[in-house]
């Protein structure tokens, strides 16, 4: 017989033994709720299916890497048995703030010591990162805004409440989400508001209450860039001519706006606007006005161009008249005027001195100057340097007469009349005629109306 036949049977009994005793277990991991949000304290569940393929024992799972694993307790699976076990896993404070996925080692170890090395990732997250705001872009026909609330977590949030605020909306409602679930939801904008914004991304301000915990996040939401300037054109009036360019931003974008208005050398000087140009500039007959502004959204450059036709017709009715003075004036023969003046007397009656001045500006000859005095003012019988040469006062007329006047000569005829009874107000002498001949032809002419103001005397 061989010797060594003994020696080798022995090794396979010892081999096969060791084979037997050493741990041997198939685990399958299923995440109950893999996330630990560590505000709110609560730990990572996972149940874990073991199939024991080797000899029975007891068992205890640890970890070395920075987590408690619980229940502490042993728990006995023995040879071909299964056994669910649901462990608790909660990072300790050195991997709290370390958000994200996390995938770590655990140990499972029987009684003998001997130590199976297993995985499982875990997702660590603040509240505050447990819902993600995401937005649509906004633009400036938006009546709404769709947003995004992604649960990101394998968690269940009943009754959470979602504050939002922007500079375009605000929101809030209480929410419930499953497990990674979504939820989109509509919210209204404030149109006036989004009439006067800039494009450009904004800030929304998110607070999320759950569980007695208030936390804070931020997000994002772009107002797209849309251009819109209208211009309005209109004009206005005949003899006073309105011309308004009105260019409103109602686009999001600043724009810089120009308007051009030109006017030719003739209007230029009756020619306003409401604001003043940019700047003026002249070329030849022609005056070009410019105005320039930046527009922010909602803002708008209304530009009002007055040309008052009044002023050249007035202008021109003037001239026509200054013309019409001037023929009349040389073709005058005589100047002639009356004037009126106040007379103090001793008995203290209302009395009135009348001046006629008469210059000749050619040769006249057969002067005759009449006037006529009304009836409720009495003639004073004294007279100036030149007394009447017939007085009517049945027809209350005086006359003076002159055999000529040279060229440049002047004579004045004056007289008085005054009443017992106090006269106020405005009193009134009708005009003084002339008659003359000029060049052997007889020839009239008139003088201005004079009166006088008799204002009472204050007590």
């Amino acid at each position: 017989m061989d010797k060594k036949a003994p020696i080798t049977l022995f090794l396979a009994i010892i081999l096969s033994l060791t084979l037997v005793s050493a741990i041997n277990l198939d685990v399958k991991t299923k995440s109950v709720s893999n996330a630990v949000v560590t505000d709110l304290n609560k730990p990572a569940i996972f149940d874990l299916t073991i199939t024991n393929l080797g000899e029975g024992s007891s068992y205890t799972i640890f970890s070395l890497v920075g987590v408690d694993i619980t229940p502490k307790d042993s728990f006995i699976i023995g040879f071909g048995q299964t056994k669910t076990i649901r462990i608790e896993v909660m990072p300790q404070e050195s991997l709290k703030s370390r958000e994200g996925p996390l995938t770590l080692e655990y140990q499972i170890m029987d009684s003998r010591k001997d130590i199976q090395k297993e995985q499982l990732s875990i997702d660590i997250s603040s509240l505050a990162n447990s819902i993600i705001v995401k937005s649509d872009d906004i633009n400036i026909d938006s009546e709404k805004i769709r947003i995004n609330l992604d649960n990101r977590l394998m968690y269940k949030f009943d009754d959470m409440k979602i504050k939002l605020d922007s500079v375009f909306f605000n929101y809030e409602e209480n929410l419930s989400f499953k497990n990674y679930e979504d939820k989109i939801i509509e919210v209204p904008i404030d149109k006036e508001k989004l009439k006067k914004m800039d494009s450009g991304n904004y800030i929304i301000q998110v607070e999320i209450q759950f569980a007695g915990k208030k936390v804070s996040a931020e997000s994002k939401v772009r107002y797209a860039e849309k251009e819109n300037v209208i211009v309005t054109e209109t004009n206005k009036g005949v003899l006073i001519q309105k011309h308004e360019i009105l260019k409103e931003n109602f686009g999001n974008v600043k724009r810089r706006v120009t308007t051009i208005v030109e006017k030719n050398l003739f209007t230029y000087f009756f020619t306003s606007s409401n604001i003043d140009p940019s700047f003026v500039k002249s070329n030849g007959l022609t005056t070009v006005y410019t105005w320039e502004k930046d527009l922010s959204p909602g803002d708008e450059l209304d530009v009002i161009v007055t040309t008052n036709w009044l002023y050249p017709i007035i202008a021109i009715v003037l001239l026509i008249l200054i013309i019409v003075f001037i023929v009349r004036y040389i073709k005058m023969d005589v100047v002639f005027r009356k004037n009126l003046s106040f007379v103090k007397t001793n008995g203290g009656e209302f009395a009135l001195k009348v001046q006629i001045r008469v210059k000749a500006r050619r040769h006249l000859e057969n002067i005759k100057i009449t006037d006529k005095i009304p009836h409720i003012v009495t003639l004073y019988e004294k007279f100036g340097a030149i007394a009447p040469d017939n007085i009517d006062m049945k027809n209350r007329k005086l006359q003076w007469n002159a055999e000529a006047l040279n060229k440049g000569e002047e004579k004045i005829f004056s007289y008085i009349v005054y009443s017992k009874i106090g006269v106020f107000g405005k009193f009134e002498l009708p005009v003084a005629r002339a008659t003359y001949q000029l060049n052997g032809e007889l020839k009239e002419a008139t003088s201005n109306k004079a009166f006088y103001v008799n204002k009472p005397k204050k007590i």
